[in-house]
């Protein structure tokens, strides 16, 4: 999937998820053959992950060892 190339035009949800749909419909070949339901689907999925999902931070792993005080 590395030779997929997307640009986002604009910062808004919506065209993030658009970018996100055409990763997964290139990935999954449905670029050229997906159906119409499963566009839509897929495109309210892209949306609600873009707009619900937490930025994981690597670090926190090290912080919750210092916040944990021995018992």
């Amino acid at each position: 999937m590395s030779d997929v190339k997307i640009e986002i035009e604009g910062d808004s949800d919506a065209a993030v998820a658009l970018a996100l749909l055409r990763m997964i419909a290139t990935a999954e070949g449905k670029d050229e053959d997906g159906d119409r339901e499963w566009f839509l689907e897929t495109y309210a999925a892209c949306l609600a992950v873009v707009r619900d999902a937490e930025v994981l931070d690597l670090d926190d792993d090290e912080d919750d060892d210092e916040d944990e005080a021995p018992n």
